[in-house]
């Protein structure tokens, strides 16, 4: 028979299966960014303040040594074409599988093409590139700018064609970021090991994705799966009913969805509640359908008010119940809090401002209000 679970329940399991409300012992960046299949990037303040409260006592010095230094994380783009943090081992079969839904043949070949980059002129800009950096690397935009121009590729360093190349660049698995030089973005080679023999196959690549994603993300549904990971419809539904009989099936008030592990749902009730201040483009929030995520509907223009932005949220037991930001323009910094409706547990909040605090290495003051 298949359970039934209230949206608070499966929002519950959600922020655990995240990591959010009781974070596993002994982690890592690289092991929270592995378990997670890949943390939201675009923003690398948020990129770091996503890994706060999945490692407790970290600090986002933790996220750079991790980056630059170790190299057990590479900041790429990857699902739906946007910038993530992943664990390094990830990176090859990630990149083979989900690289070519966005290169210059995938959805951006129009605006490529607007830019006078066919794809013969994005093939032959991507080898530049890898031998650009092989030769010289790190380089900035700038200078692989610069290196584009003098082999005859027209790309005007202050439009956005270079950004894109890099993209393209990345997402074949030429390039990583590296260590800022100069304050500017640098990239190095991506040294790719070899795949591994499970994962040689695009059918069982897909099927490796659909697990890693519902660890991550459960209890989830096929249209939260394509929405998350960028894939087409038809690769992602052939994955998605090979976990049929190895995950449970239950039912998130009349929508079907299916748990990994159906001892996720264990006490879920009974735990003791959690209040998190999660980063503007948190992945927890990236991980569904529109329809299942943790908003609710007459809130949602809060949290994503437009122009492909997500606000910071407050978060209690997986349900977002507010937005927040910090700001550090003023001597002493604040986290001004909007609750959508009734103030969270104030002693938890206060707690969750230190820390926030603490991982930047700042004193803020909370603010309740606009």
């Amino acid at each position: 028979m298949t359970r039934s679970l209230s949206r608070a329940v499966a929002d519950r399991v959600r922020f655990a299966s995240q990591g959010l409300s009781s974070p596993p012992a002994g982690e890592t960046v690289a092991s929270v960014a592995r378990r997670v299949c890949g943390l939201q990037a675009q923003d690398k303040t948020a990129m770091a303040l996503s890994v706060r409260p999945r490692l407790p006592g970290s600090v986002a010095a933790d996220v750079d040594r991790a980056l630059y230094e170790d190299e057990n994380v590479v900041r790429t783009w990857c699902m739906r074409g946007t910038l993530h943090l992943f664990a390094a081992e990830d990176v090859p079969w990630l990149l083979s599988l989900l690289g070519p839904r966005f290169t210059a043949r995938g959805p951006e070949s129009k605006r490529l093409a607007e830019m006078g980059l066919d794809e013969p002129t994005v093939e032959r800009a991507v080898a530049r590139i890898r031998t650009s950096l092989g030769d010289d690397g790190p380089l900035t935009l700038v200078e692989l700018a610069d290196r584009l121009r003098a082999d005859g590729i027209d790309v005007d360093p202050r439009s956005q064609a270079p950004n894109f190349l890099v993209r393209q660049a990345a997402l074949r698995g030429v390039l990583r970021e590296t260590a800022p030089k100069d304050g500017a973005n640098a990239y190095a080679l991506l040294e790719v090991s070899e795949r591994p023999a499970e994962d040689r196959t695009r059918e069982a690549a897909c099927e490796r994705l659909a697990r890693r994603y519902l660890a991550a993300f459960q209890p989830a549904t096929l249209h939260d799966f394509v929405a998350w990971s960028g894939l087409l419809t038809r690769d992602a539904k052939p994955a998605w009913e090979s976990l049929r009989e190895t995950t449970t099936g239950v039912d998130v008030e009349g929508s079907p969805a299916r748990l990994l592990d159906a001892d996720a749902l264990d006490g879920v009730e009974e735990r003791e509640p959690v209040l998190r201040l999660l980063p503007a483009y948190d992945t927890s929030l990236l991980g569904y359908a529109t329809e299942n995520r943790p908003v609710p509907p007459e809130f949602r223009s809060q949290v994503w008010p437009g122009a492909g932005v997500v606000r910071p949220t407050i978060v209690a037991d997986g349900a977002v119940v507010g937005t927040w930001r910090l700001d550090r323009s003023a001597k002493t910094p604040t986290v001004r809090v909007n609750p959508f409706e009734v103030l969270p547990d104030e002693t938890a909040l206060e707690s969750e401002v230190r820390d926030v605090g603490r991982f930047l290495d700042i004193e803020p003051e909370l603010v309740v209000g606009a």
